[in-house]
C-alpha cells in the first residue's frame, strides 16, 4: 500500500496533523508528519507541509514532489535526512513561481509556524543534515534548499544535498544558509566529489550564505550559469566562495569544460588530463587554485601533441595558490591571515617530458607561486 499518497482512505497513515494558513501561496496549508521508508510511488502535492520527524526516511521507490510542496526536517534528532538508494529516485521539478522547499522545521517564512513557538525560536545553519542520493536519474528544478548541512557529530557537518558515485541533475536550485565543513576537503553544500558520470550537471541555480557551496569530480564540466551570492545583496557570499574539485587519481576520459568565472576551481589534489586525445578546455575569466600539499606538491599534468588544456592563456585565466586572495578572492575564508608564496604548488607538468627545463613544467606567464614555474 502507498504509505503517502493524499486519498481519504489514508488519512490515518499519513498522521495529518494540523492545517496552517500561507500567505505566499494563498493556500491553507496540511501538515503531514513523515515518520516511515518509502518503498512504493509516492506523491507530495501542493499546498503540503512534509515534516521529517525521524533520524532517516529511505527512499527506494520513486517519490514525486509536486510543484509548492514544502519538506522540512525536524532538529529534534541530529542530522536527519532522506536517503535514495536502490532503484528509489526523487523528482522534484517545481516552477519559477511555486519552487519546492526543503527547508528547517524552525522556518516560519516557508509553510508557517510549524512548531508552533511564534517567534521564540528562528532557523539557523545545520538545522537538518541532508538528502543523499545513492540511485541514478534523481531530478531537482526549481528547488530552495535552506539551513541544512548538520553533521552526526557536534561540530561536523554534511552535504545538503549529495550524489554519491550517481547522477542527476540540479537545474534553477537556490540553497541558501547552508553548512557543509570549513576545512579545505570537506564536505560541500552540494557535494559529487565521487561522482565521474558526466551527466551529472548543475545549472542556472545560486548559493548564498552558506560554507562551501560546490564540490564536485574534477570530470564533470561545469558552465557560467550558476551564481555564488546572493542576487538580492551582492556582498552575501559564502564563507569558502569556490567551486571545490577532488583528489583524482585516475584521468578523464572525455572532455572537461570550465567556465565558471565567478569563483575559481580548486583542486585539492593533482589534476591529470593524460588519456589519448582529451583536453580541459577554459573559458577567458577562468582562475584555477591548488591547494598546497606535502612534497612534491599538487600539479596540473597533461601531454603535450597528446591531451592538451585549451583556452590557457585567455583574458583572466591564472593558475595559483588556494591562498592568492588577490586572483579570485579570499577563497580559503581566513581573511588576511594567509598568504601565498612561491611553491604553494608543484606547477603544470608536461607528462612527455617534452621540455628539458624546469623539472618538465611550463613556464606560462599566467602561473603564479608554483614552485616551477
Amino acid at each position: 500500500m502507498n504509505k503517502y499518497l493524499l486519498y481519504l482512505p489514508l488519512i490515518i497513515t499519513l498522521f495529518i496533523s494540523s492545517c496552517t494558513k500561507d500567505d505566499n501561496n494563498n493556500c491553507t496549508r496540511i501538515v503531514v508528519e513523515v515518520t516511515t521508508d518509502i518503498s512504493t510511488p509516492t506523491v507530495w502535492e501542493d499546498c503540503h507541509v512534509y515534516v521529517i520527524s525521524v533520524n532517516q526516511i529511505s527512499v527506494t521507490s520513486t517519490l514525486t514532489i509536486q510543484p509548492g510542496a514544502i519538506v522540512k526536517f525536524k532538529d529534534i534528532v541530529s542530522d536527519n535526512s532522506i536517503l535514495v538508494s536502490n532503484s528509489g529516485q526523487i523528482i522534484a521539478n517545481g516552477t519559477s513561481e511555486n519552487p519546492i522547499i526543503f527547508t528547517s522545521y524552525k522556518d516560519d517564512e516557508n509553510g508557517g509556524d510549524s512548531n508552533g513557538d511564534g517567534s521564540a525560536s528562528s532557523p539557523a545553519q545545520k538545522d537538518w543534515g541532508g538528502i543523499i542520493i545513492n540511485s541514478n536519474n534523481c531530478e531537482f528544478r526549481h528547488c530552495n534548499f535552506m539551513y541544512g548541512g548538520e553533521g552526526p557529530d557536534a561540530g561536523t557537518g554534511q552535504p545538503t544535498l549529495e550524489f554519491s558515485s550517481y547522477y542527476g541533475i540540479i537545474d534553477y536550485c537556490t540553497f541558501a544558509y547552508c553548512g557543509g565543513e570549513t576545512t579545505f576537503n570537506g564536505y560541500g553544500v552540494v557535494d559529487a566529489r565521487s561522482c565521474q558520470n558526466t551527466s551529472f550537471s548543475i545549472t542556472n541555480s545560486v548559493f548564498y550564505g552558506c560554507i562551501k557551496p560546490l564540490f564536485v569530480n574534477p570530470f564533470i564540466s561545469i558552465g557560467n550559469t550558476n551564481t555564488f551570492h546572493n542576487p538580492d545583496n551582492a556582498s552575501q557570499k559564502n564563507s569558502l566562495n569556490g567551486i571545490f574539485l577532488t583528489n583524482e587519481a585516475n584521468a578523464a576520459t572525455s572532455d572537461v569544460t570550465w567556465l565558471e568565472d565567478e569563483v575559481p576551481f580548486v583542486l585539492t589534489g593533482s589534476l591529470y588530463i593524460t588519456t589519448v586525445g582529451t583536453k580541459l578546455v577554459l573559458g577567458s575569466g577562468v582562475i584555477i587554485k591548488v591547494k598546497d600539499s606535502p612534497a612534491p606538491g599538487n600539479k596540473i599534468t597533461f601531454k603535450e601533441g597528446i591531451t592538451s588544456i585549451e583556452g590557457n592563456g585567455s583574458a583572466g585565466v591564472y593558475f595559483t595558490s588556494y591562498l592568492d586572495d588577490a586572483h579570485g578572492g579570499d577563497t580559503n575564508g581566513d581573511g588576511t591571515a594567509s598568504s601565498p608564496a612561491s611553491s604553494d604548488w608543484y606547477g603544470i607538468q608536461d607528462y612527455t617530458a617534452t621540455i628539458g627545463t624546469n623539472n618538465f613544467c611550463y613556464s606560462w606567464g599566467n602561473i603564479l607561486y608554483a614552485q616551477y614555474p
